[in-house]
């Protein structure tokens, strides 16, 4: 679709802008006799132009070489103070400058979280989580790439929240405090991007929880289940995959506590509330005693 004419204007001015600024500085260096500069390559016209993006804190361009057979990743850092004005401006015109320079790699826009308030910290020492970031390809369209950053922004401002990310349709997030999973997955529910359901992670190196939920086919009692099996278990890990395929996996528990498990996981009441998924939603738990490995398997909500 032609883009309309106020935005073909915008992309006309800002070419030339950056097209005269570059002439200027190369033709500052040129003395009498001096050929005629050649024009910069892409990279450094796609850098310059998105840097002088409202928000923006830093653009870095890297990959592997030789730049024929290997992608460049681009990620363009936005500052953690940034108003959400300047980053949805600047998330629609990024597809744009893409576009105009024919660049084919993916560029990530990312944000660095702030500082933690007093008392929501958490996390895995070492581990530098981003506050968000969301992945423009050359498939990406200016509407696409703003609505998607609304809602990760949206999602961001819920406490004790980051590595928010918007993958193939899918969104991811990170959650800090072991205590305090059930309320950011609340809290996170309630957005717009999270509506239909998503992954969701825990920073911290024990308890290891990690789930997805799928409004609809996964229960709330299902999920609060998982959340307070791993807060019961903090050694044991606990990942309930999707979204293809939902599977409920327990591991690193004694075989004592993996029949206790066993038996909650066939509580009937775990399906209330969801609809009737194609295929039962299976279990898997394994514990290892002196006695040697256990295996159980069974299905959510079945004896």
């Amino acid at each position: 679709m032609r883009p309309p004419a106020s935005t073909r204007a915008i992309r006309l001015a800002r070419s030339a802008t950056v097209a005269a600024l570059l002439t200027a500085a190369l033709g500052a260096c040129a003395g009498p006799g001096t050929p005629a500069a050649t024009p910069a390559d892409p990279e450094t016209a796609l850098k310059t132009e998105l840097a002088a993006l409202p928000g923006v804190d830093s653009v870095e361009i890297g990959g592997m070489e030789p730049r024929d057979e290997n992608p460049r990743y681009t990620t363009v850092t936005i500052a953690a103070d940034a108003e959400e004005d300047d980053v949805l401006a600047t998330a629609e015109q990024v597809p744009a400058i893409a576009a105009d320079l024919d660049w084919a790699d993916p560029i990530t826009l990312t944000a660095v979280a702030p500082e933690p308030e007093p008392g929501t910290g958490g996390g895995i020492d070492g581990i530098v989580e981003p506050w968000w970031s969301f992945e423009v390809t050359p498939e990406t369209d200016a509407a696409t790439a703003r609505a998607t950053v609304a809602g990760l922004l949206d999602a961001a401002a819920v406490p004790g929240v980051v590595g928010l990310a918007f993958i193939d349709g899918w969104p991811y997030a990170a959650l800090l405090e072991p205590d305090r999973v059930a309320d950011r997955f609340d809290a996170l529910m309630a957005t717009p991007l999270f509506a239909q359901g998503g992954s969701f992670a825990l920073r911290s190196e024990q308890p290891m929880l990690r789930f997805t939920h799928l409004e609809g086919l996964i229960s709330r009692n299902l999920i609060e289940a998982v959340i307070a099996i791993a807060a019961e278990h903090p050694h044991a890990e606990v990942l309930l995959e999707g979204p293809d395929w939902p599977k409920l996996y327990i591991a690193r528990v004694s075989t004592a506590e993996a029949e206790a498990i066993a038996a909650r996981l066939a509580d009937p009441a775990l399906l209330d509330g969801a609809d009737e998924a194609p295929a039962p939603l299976g279990w898997q738990i394994t514990s290892l005693d002196t006695d040697g490995p256990g295996y159980w398997e069974g299905e959510v909500g079945r004896p």
